[in-house]
């Protein structure tokens, strides 16, 4: 990778006030899951996500700039609904655009740690390796 690389680390959220379903059944999870181990195959390298109950964090580099964040987030989640159509599941309904936080290169390792700790902070497990829902598809760049 020694052309730049574009760090993204955003969150999509369920929308709480319309949706009651979580991500914690096996179903819905496992949908999401095999979602974001494409896009690391196709779109981006995915450096960690983990699926909460309503929201996923997912940290991922690109060679080209995004020029719109919230639209590719937007692709994510109509990925993420057609896995669900596809598992004879209801579309989900989100949170218009995503949460975006700055990450810089030399972060990479500490947030992603960060991001797969995220079920040990929320009392979900105890252990971050416990937690079902979250990977590391591709590896960390040099220099993170």
């Amino acid at each position: 990778m020694a052309e730049p690389l574009y760090i993204y680390n955003i969150t999509l959220m369920l929308n709480r006030a319309a949706e009651k379903r979580t991500f914690t059944s096996n179903s819905h999870a496992s949908a999401v899951v095999e979602v974001l181990e494409y896009i690391s195959q196709t779109h981006a390298w995915v450096f960690a996500y983990v699926v909460m109950p309503d929201h996923i964090h997912i940290l991922f580099g690109r060679r080209n700039k995004l020029d719109d964040v919230d639209n590719f987030a937007g692709r994510i989640k109509r990925m993420i609904n057609k896995a669900f159509v596809r598992r004879n599941l209801a579309k989900l309904r989100w949170v218009d655009g995503c949460t975006k936080y700055d990450t810089k290169l030399n972060e990479l390792r500490r947030t992603r740690d960060y991001i797969l700790a995220n079920p040990v902070r929320g009392r979900l497990v105890d252990h971050p390796e416990d937690w079902p829902y979250g990977g590391t598809p591709n590896p960390l760049p040099a220099g993170a």
